[in-house]
């Protein structure tokens, strides 16, 4: 198919990637000034009702789930030809497959992408519907404001839970399928997309797909010192008799996740260090004792050096955030109750437990910001106490940014807290900052604070 100049008010811009059935396309929307996604089905296909009822219920299933795991559909229209099209989420950092591709990812780096993988998954499941061709390729990479987003996309062979039984033809890709999708008539349930998990998690960890089943190498053989519990969790997933299989996405994803939060992970020696030269092996050593610390401090939510912006439009506020603390981030966030009576707005977080932020005895670690307007400065902060006894108060000049800070150093028992109130001197507005640390280091308030931007 030769470039067209646009699919209605969508501009195109180049080819993204073809299959079986069908193009997609990266577009620009010119009336909202932003770029899209837009798959059409194969011009072989078009006058295959069945393939075109299957595009359009990926569509339906896609825009019925509307997830934060999944690829979203904005709109679906139909060409002149008759063939179908659909409007989706542009990733702009390419599928799992490109990342892998690239070289082998950091354990917890493998985690977290096996982890965000299967809540879309679940999500799926949740609403009734077997993927039925989860691979590495169908999983997609979008910018976000604290880092990149995992979007599951590609349900062409997606079916009803309900009808999964007696399929005519097998469906799915070799490596990746479970055995019995490959049996035409056979069985399906959701312990077939678990089995897909399982050689997806195979190939993020080792860097290669697994065998065909019977899978009998577990991954720590490729990558020596990875937990027992990975190797078993994986090996359980691939396994023929589906009954010895995870139950569903969702508890392979929950078991995923607490391997991933246990203490003893960064532990771990990476494999490739374990085949140097001995005096090689002795400096990689002393370099991964150096990388255990700081993994295991960042674990605990203390930022390091790394710092990435988040930012809010509808205040045109924009804010540098130590990159482990951003692990979730909400904006439209109701104001804090420390400023609650201080004429603040609803602003943005970025926190390690963006729903524990509020309560007063979970450890949660990142920073609030919003913008107040003029004569609304929270100057009583201090009074209202909110670690119950009165804060260290200081003057603050940084950045360009002048005001106050209220520091509690130590937040029953929950680490440090800081409150600031700043403005500069050529803007009405006044900002207000609540920054959790667990250790107290004014420096770094210092650093967040000079790096807020307004406008």
């Amino acid at each position: 198919m030769s470039q067209p100049e646009a699919f209605g008010r969508y501009r195109v811009i180049r080819r993204l990637g073809s299959g079986s059935f069908a193009t997609v396309w990266l577009a620009q929307d010119d009336l909202l000034n932003y770029p899209v996604a837009i798959k059409v089905l194969a011009e072989n296909w078009a006058h295959q009702m069945d393939i075109q009822h299957r595009f359009l219920e990926e569509a339906r299933i896609l825009r019925q789930t509307d997830s934060t795991w999944l690829v979203a559909v904005h709109d679906v229209d139909v060409l002149p030809d008759g063939r179908p099209y659909m409007v989706m989420t542009y990733a702009d950092q390419g599928s799992v497959a490109d990342l892998i591709r690239r070289g082998q990812l950091p354990l917890d780096e493998a985690l977290r992408l096996l982890t965000e993988i299967g809540q879309g998954i679940t999500v799926l499941h949740n609403h009734g519907t077997i993927h039925r061709d989860i691979k590495p390729s169908n999983v997609l990479l979008q910018s976000s404001p604290v880092g990149q987003r995992v979007l599951v996309a590609d349900l062409g062979f997606a079916k009803s839970i309900d009808e999964a039984s007696g399929f005519t033809a097998a469906a799915g890709t070799p490596g990746y399928m479970s055995p019995e999708q490959s049996i035409p008539g056979g069985d399906l349930d959701v312990r077939s997309d678990v089995y897909s998990l399982g050689a997806v998690a195979y190939e993020l960890i080792t860097g290669r797909p697994p065998s065909r089943p019977p899978v009998r190498v577990p991954p720590g053989r490729i990558r020596p010192g990875l937990p027992p519990a990975l190797d078993e969790l994986i090996l359980s997933a691939l396994s023929v008799d589906r009954e010895s299989r995870p139950a569903d996405a969702k508890t392979f994803t929950d078991r995923v996740r607490a391997i991933r939060m246990a203490p003893d992970l960064p532990k771990a020696v990476p494999w490739w260090q374990r085949y140097r030269m001995p005096w090689q092996r002795t400096a990689a050593l002393l370099v991964s004792l150096g990388l255990v610390v700081v993994s295991a401090t960042a674990s605990a939510g203390d930022p390091g050096v790394s710092l990435t912006p988040v930012r809010y439009a509808t205040q045109r506020l924009r804010v540098e955030v130590p990159a482990t603390w951003a692990r979730e981030f909400a904006t439209g966030r109701e104001v804090l109750p420390a400023a609650a009576d201080h004429a603040s707005r609803p602003g943005v977080l970025a926190a390690t437990h963006a729903d524990a932020w509020h309560s007063a005895d979970a450890h949660s670690y990142g920073v609030y910001a919003t913008v107040v307007p003029e004569g609304g400065a929270p100057s009583g902060v201090a009074d209202t106490e909110p670690c119950g006894t009165a804060p260290n108060e200081r003057s603050l000049d940084a950045g360009g940014w002048e005001g106050t800070v209220w520091e509690w150093p130590d937040c029953n028992g929950n680490g440090a807290l800081s409150g600031a109130a700043v403005r500069r001197a050529d803007a009405p507005e006044t900002v207000y900052l609540e920054i959790r640390q667990p250790q107290y280091r004014p420096d770094l308030v210092n650093e967040i604070i000079g790096g807020v931007r307004l406008g």
